[in-house]
């Protein structure tokens, strides 16, 4: 159900910072579909985030959090509801630092990007972040996905979250976090948690030798998948033992057109929007993709993209 104009009221009187009505999330999302929100609201800060976590609570409002709009394919019809990006506030870098003589510990914000952190290390000297400069996303999605490439992922990195709900400031240290493939098992069930700050573990190393091989790594990418291009990044897991874009290729798929949603013929498991694709065209390929492959290989594939609908 639409936000009433009753709930409207209230949410423009409850938070700080900005809300945008009816904003389309097209506009939101590397994939560049997906219909309007109700409200989208930028928030400043933690207390404008527990704010409008109580507010919602109380008022029966839905909310969803959206990051750098990677790995999702947002509905044709959009969200009814209220869709929530993190503001200025959460995009600090390198807060309580802690150093000892081989490494330093560091707290980032979640709203922080993966490539301009992983930048950041490159150019003070820190190592451990490379494989994430060409990951589309933030901190905060990096942690609920365990979002990885070139064999690491953030669970070799992160130490501790900070998770926040509208009661309550949390602190998760990393022997609880749980993390496995695309999953971090601490955040399984908390959907109405946010998380606001990672603190992390970075090896010191000679900031040159970083910067050459997060070249090398963006090179590589740049070679391998289309980017630039409209899509989410893989749409599927990889099954344990082998590559979800190798059993889509195997099947023959590559090139595979429903609509303007297209299997890209650089590596099979990008679905590129080629021009106007819905996100109708993308589930249907979707659907095409993995009953193809269950005939050729026995593997059925799970999606890796998040649906916000």
């Amino acid at each position: 159900m639409a936000l009433s104009s009753s709930q409207k009221a209230v949410l423009t009187g409850a938070v700080r910072g900005k809300i945008r009505w009816d904003a389309p999330l097209s506009e939101w999302t590397t994939y560049r579909i997906g219909g309007p929100a109700d409200a989208l609201v930028t928030l400043l800060d933690v207390e404008d985030l527990q704010e409008l976590l109580r507010l919602c609570v109380s008022q029966q409002m839905r909310w969803k959090l959206l990051g750098w709009g990677a790995n999702i394919l947002a509905a044709d019809e959009g969200y009814r509801g209220i869709v929530i990006v993190l503001g200025d506030g959460f995009k600090y870098i390198g807060r309580d630092r802690q150093d000892d003589e081989e490494s330093t510990l560091v707290k980032n914000g979640a709203g922080v990007s993966l490539a301009k952190l992983s930048s950041w290390c490159g150019d003070i000297g820190l190592s451990g972040f490379e494989f994430a400069s060409g990951i589309p996303g933030t901190v905060g999605g990096g942690v609920v996905m365990n979002a990885g490439a070139w064999g690491r992922s953030m669970a070799d990195v992160v130490t501790g979250i900070e998770l926040v709900d509208h009661e309550k400031i949390e602190i998760i240290n990393e022997e609880h976090l749980g993390f496995s493939y695309r999953t971090c098992r601490a955040l399984v069930g908390r959907k109405h948690s946010v998380v606001t700050g990672v603190t992390m573990c970075f090896k010191k190393a000679d900031p040159e030798q970083i910067r050459e091989t997060i070249r090398t790594l963006k090179e590589k990418r740049q070679q391998r998948q289309p980017y630039g291009k409209p899509t989410c990044g893989s749409v599927f897991k990889n099954p344990e033992g082998i590559s979800a874009g190798r059993l889509i290729d195997e099947a023959g798929l590559k090139g595979l057109r429903i609509g303007d949603a297209e299997v890209s013929t650089k590596h099979a498991n990008f679905i590129e929007n080629c021009g106007k694709a819905t996100a109708r065209d993308v589930q249907a390929l979707m659907d095409e993709i993995r009953n193809k492959v269950l005939q050729t290989s026995g593997v059925d594939l799970i999606p890796e993209v998040q649906f916000l609908s």
